[in-house]
């Protein structure tokens, strides 16, 4: 119950940065705020801070901030108050600064892993496993053994043993292995990687870890968070390309249930994968699809460039069928999570 209530509480931080990097952005470019709420439904608690109510709200399932002139009239405010009274840059920048307050929270949890639990630094020459059914393993090669040499050439760091292994080609290598005091060769074959596209012999060495000071871990947050995000695309493009997404997509339930499951294997995995949902709710946001942010924004770059909006009764109603669908698409996804939950496998 106590993962369940990590998990929960972390997609509930996810959607209040969001929402605040709306809201922090919009009451900057002046835009009356007249609600800020955490949930959907009935009210549970409601506190009215000068022209704003923020507010608690009984189904934990997202969050909203309602500007005045967004996506009807607004009598009697001003017209410099209202969404629509803004620039289109200004209006751009209160659209995209809920993606970019998740891609925030994400380089910040990654900082925060980088400097509690450190970051790979750097590859040893020690043995950290050793994959059954390779020719490591029908060699005799263990987890512990160092390896000194390969074919005569000493090996001075990991990354090296890893480079020479992939280009080794198909023959059998000659691996002087320390176990303990003792220290003898083991004659190792080759086996191509189709998927790799390199030569492997089927272990893996020790990856060194190190904890960053602040500066260092923010910079290493922002690189894992963009390389993160390129894969993420990579991998959806694939998905697409095959047919496969609908059967890969989770819904809510199926995000709780990952993110409970890392919450028991530690404070590590649970911090890498809670940064790795905001940057998918980040980057889903961004799509230009009605409804989000990212077709809100599309809108806004057609306005730019005709140099007049679009009518807003005419968006209106698109934004609206994109909800509808959205919710669709979330009610179909939440049943196939009910009837196949995903279980991982952590390593």
């Amino acid at each position: 119950m106590s993962t369940i209530v990590l998990a929960v509480l972390a997609l509930e931080l996810m959607i209040l940065v969001h929402e605040l990097g709306h809201l922090i952005v919009a009451k900057r470019a002046g835009i009356l705020v007249h609600a800020f709420a955490m949930g959907f439904g009935p009210r549970l608690v409601a506190v009215t801070r000068g022209e704003t109510t923020y507010s608690l709200n009984l189904l934990p399932i997202g969050g909203y901030v309602n500007m005045a002139g967004e996506d009807a009239d607004s009598p009697g405010v001003p017209p410099e108050r209202t969404f629509r009274g803004k620039s289109v840059g200004w209006r751009l920048a209160v659209v995209l600064s809920g993606p970019a307050m998740n891609f925030v929270l994400a380089v910040a949890l990654f900082a925060v892993l980088a400097m509690t639990y450190g970051v790979p630094l750097s590859v040893g020459t020690q043995v950290g496993s050793v994959v059954p059914g390779y020719p490591a393993a029908a060699a005799g090669l263990q987890p512990g053994d160092t390896i000194i040499s390969i074919d005569g050439r000493l090996m001075r760091d990991g990354q090296q043993m890893i480079d020479l292994i992939h280009r080794s080609g198909d023959r059998t290598l000659s691996i002087l292995v320390q176990r303990g005091s003792r220290r003898f060769i083991l004659h190792v074959p080759t086996r191509f990687d189709p998927r790799q596209k390199v030569w492997i012999t089927g272990f893996s060495p020790t990856v060194v870890h190190g904890r960053l000071d602040p500066a260092r871990a923010v910079w290493w947050g922002a690189a894992t968070t963009f390389r993160d995000a390129v894969a993420y695309l990579s991998a959806l493009g694939n998905l697409i390309r095959t047919g496969q997404l609908y059967k890969e997509l989770g819904g809510p339930l199926t995000a709780v249930n990952v993110l409970g499951q890392a919450a028991q294997r530690g404070g590590e995995i649970f911090l890498n994968f809670t940064a790795f949902f905001s940057i998918i709710i980040g980057l889903f946001n961004l799509f230009p699809l009605p409804a989000l942010d990212g077709g809100r924004a599309a809108f806004l770059v057609i306005e730019g460039l005709r140099r007049r909006p679009v009518d807003p009764r005419r968006e209106g109603y698109i934004h609206l069928a994109g909800l509808v669908l959205l919710l669709c698409l979330i009610l179909a996804l939440t049943v196939k999570d009910v009837l196949h939950p995903v279980h991982l496998t952590f390593p």
